[in-house]
């Protein structure tokens, strides 16, 4: 979903307003008053969205005449009968496939090239603005602040597959080395729970667990550092402009990589995870740990 603010700072540049139709929990992430970021959520779990998807493809009143007042609709979907049903309710519907092609470059340049029809121009080359919380999203994430020092290092060791995840006993070793004895976040998604078992004995863990996107944003955005694999923390914390070291293995960082200004990636040479070594992670962490503080 953050990949997605390339196309979104453009459109915006171009004077669009956006509404993004997504999962409410991921899409969330998207809507702010940021630059890259849209105006609003249609959640996509509501139930009366299952009809665009079923045979008949038209949802009930009012869903079908909130779809109806929108221009144009760019659908990042292979589903047919989502399309079909888009193009009958919207004036214009434009259909993008949601995985880059072989050669395309980073993800963030494929998902915005439709932009580019509607009169938006992309600049490869800039990346978009940091999302910015809201007054709520900073007095939320001052009740984990609060027990955090300043410039903390913060820990993901999770991700959507087991397959991109460091083995945790590193991750600990890394806390150890890096911290300082100071307290520190680790941070713990919905399937977490076998990466982060071994950091829970790490004197010092601050645990962030299941907190809504915005707000775990608005908290590593105050982070000296933020550790995690190729997952969507990853791309938060640079998305909210947090040093960020980003750990690759069986992905391509030149497609997936987190976007912002202060992103470290560190690939391992075999592409297997277990092929990053402790002292090159430490080396990195260090590094961004030393980056002046915004």
């Amino acid at each position: 979903m953050l990949l997605l603010r390339r196309a979104v700072a453009a459109l915006r540049r171009a004077g669009h307003r956006l509404t993004l139709l997504a999962p409410a929990a991921s899409g969330a992430a998207l809507v702010g008053p940021g630059t890259a970021e849209v105006d609003a959520l249609l959640p996509w779990d509501r139930a009366d969205l299952a009809a665009l998807l079923s045979d008949e493809g038209v949802p009930p009143g009012p869903l079908r005449d909130m779809l109806a007042g929108f221009d144009t609709a760019i659908a990042y979907t292979r589903s047919a009968a989502l399309l079909a049903a888009l193009e009958a309710l919207v004036p214009t519907t434009l259909a993008h496939d949601p995985l880059p092609a072989s050669d395309s470059g980073h993800a963030s340049v494929w998902l915005a090239r439709t932009a580019a029809s509607l009169g938006a121009v992309i600049d490869d080359s800039e990346l978009p603005a940091p999302c910015r919380a809201t007054e709520a999203e900073r007095v939320a994430a001052e009740g984990v602040l609060a027990r955090l020092p300043r410039g903390f290092l913060a820990v993901h060791a999770g991700s959507g597959s087991p397959s991109k995840n460091w083995p945790a006993r590193r991750f600990a070793a890394l806390v150890e080395r890096v911290s300082g004895g100071r307290s520190w976040l680790l941070v713990e998604g919905p399937a977490d729970a076998a990466s982060v078992t071994p950091l829970g004995a790490v004197p010092g863990a601050v645990v962030a667990r299941r907190l809504p996107a915005r707000i775990l944003g608005a908290v590593l955005s105050r982070a000296g550092v933020l550790v995690g694999n190729d997952s969507g923390v990853s791309h938060l914390a640079a998305a909210w402009d947090a040093p960020t070291v980003a750990l690759f293995g069986p992905t391509d960082p030149a497609v997936w990589a987190p976007l912002g200004e202060h992103v470290r990636v560190v690939r391992s040479g075999n592409g297997s995870m277990e092929g990053i070594g402790i002292d090159e992670v430490v080396a990195a962490t260090s590094a961004a740990l030393e980056l002046p503080s915004g």
